[in-house]
């Protein structure tokens, strides 16, 4: 850091409005801020002020110049300035929903990753996961492939981490239902389970309703041990409002403020600014959590009704068989999620045309057989369980 550093911080945060230096009024949920930067007046900012602080990988990452003939793709990492970062209490999340919305999946490998794990002490570091927002999975099928592959990853996550004596990472349940996340945390099948987790795709998210926030944490709560507590990755303030009477919320972070501040200024946002809507967001937050506790280019449907004409509950129940059947690849490493989605779409057509064809109930288990490994004993299952 310049030698000045320090001081162009604190005469930013007075310019901003900021009151006297220090950290946020304590609250039992810890609030994470989410910076954008990587360094500079921001990060000067938030560690100045004491906040704890959640950074994307993706605010990492450096691509190829626009006149190479790879341009813009991912080419390395760079590491955290230790100047910058000394005091700073840091977190890491993977950029999963970046990954999702902008490039179809990640970008770099797992040891790549790794690699900015191992620059830095983080307080904690979100393992590779797979978000199931709507704007991302819109369909149950898709959403069981990305959970498999939010499995697979922790697992390679966890291995790597421990070949590199790193701390292991944050497990991050995934899902859109409450069922959903239920299934993922069945799915990593955790002897011990750590005292933290992470619960994602909850941004922007209600707070009540059968996919709200709280359906989740109660579905949950039902298996998880009593000493799980959870971090939730971008939750809204109202949310919030409800949340801290919940035991189970351990953090929440957000980067909010800066979307209202590009909101609100178009152009000309200089830090002073920008700090200052940084503070206020995390003053009102405090606040709030102190009150009771003291994709372009993305394939968003596996199978959209609108390519088949519509689906019968039967044919629903027979795609869903042949997904699981694709996620338990998944998760054994025996194909990708990528080609999982190809893969488990080109088989789609085949079952729906047996079914089709045949009608459910003339289609023996050898013809579903015939399309995958094991599919028969799966519809079998399913049909047992919709009984």
């Amino acid at each position: 850091m310049a030698p000045d550093a320090n001081l162009t911080a604190r005469n930013l945060i007075a310019d901003s409005g900021g009151a006297q230096l220090g950290a946020p009024a304590s609250s039992r949920i810890k609030m994470l801020v989410g910076v954008p930067q990587t360094g500079g007046k921001l990060v000067a900012a938030a560690r100045e002020f004491g906040y704890p602080v959640l950074f994307s990988a993706n605010a990492f990452a450096d691509a190829y110049p626009e006149e190479h003939d790879r341009a813009y793709e991912f080419r390395k990492f760079h590491f955290p300035d230790p100047e910058q970062f000394d005091g700073l209490e840091a977190h890491l999340d993977s950029a999963g929903f970046v990954a999702a919305v902008k490039y179809r999946d990640y970008r770099w490998t797992i040891n790549n990753y790794l690699d900015l794990v191992a620059s830095h002490p983080w307080v904690w570091w979100a393992a590779m996961d797979y978000c199931c927002e709507r704007e991302i999975a819109q369909d149950r099928p898709l959403r069981l492939l990305r959970i498999a592959a939010t499995v697979h990853m922790l697992g390679k996550c966890q291995v790597g981490a421990a070949r590199r004596g790193l701390p292991p990472p944050l497990p991050v349940l995934q899902g859109w239902t409450p069922d959903e996340y239920a299934l993922c945390a069945k799915w990593f099948g955790m002897r011990e389970w750590p005292k933290l987790i992470g619960i994602g795709s909850v941004c922007r998210r209600p707070v009540h309703g059968s996919t709200g926030v709280l359906a989740i944490l109660q579905a949950l709560d039902a298996i998880l041990p009593q000493h799980v507590q959870v971090h939730l990755f971008g939750v809204k303030s109202e949310a919030l409002e409800v949340l801290t009477r919940n035991k189970r919320v351990a953090s929440v972070d957000s980067m909010a403020w800066d979307v209202r501040a590009r909101a609100e200024r178009r152009t000309g946002r200089d830090a002073a600014f920008r700090i200052g809507h940084m503070k206020a967001w995390a003053t009102k937050q405090q606040a709030i959590a102190a009150r009771q506790g003291g994709g372009v280019g993305m394939q968003r449907m596996l199978f959209n009704p609108d390519d088949f004409g519509g689906f019968t509950d039967m044919e629903s129940l027979a795609l869903e068989a042949l997904t699981l059947q694709f996620a338990d690849l998944v998760m054994g490493g025996e194909i990708d999620y990528l080609d999982a989605v190809v893969q488990s779409r080109q088989d789609g057509v085949i079952v729906m045309a047996l079914l089709r064809n045949k009608g459910l109930s003339d289609a023996t288990l050898a013809d579903f057989d015939e399309v995958i490994e094991g599919l028969g004993d799966r519809v079998e299952e399913l049909q047992k369980k919709a009984a």
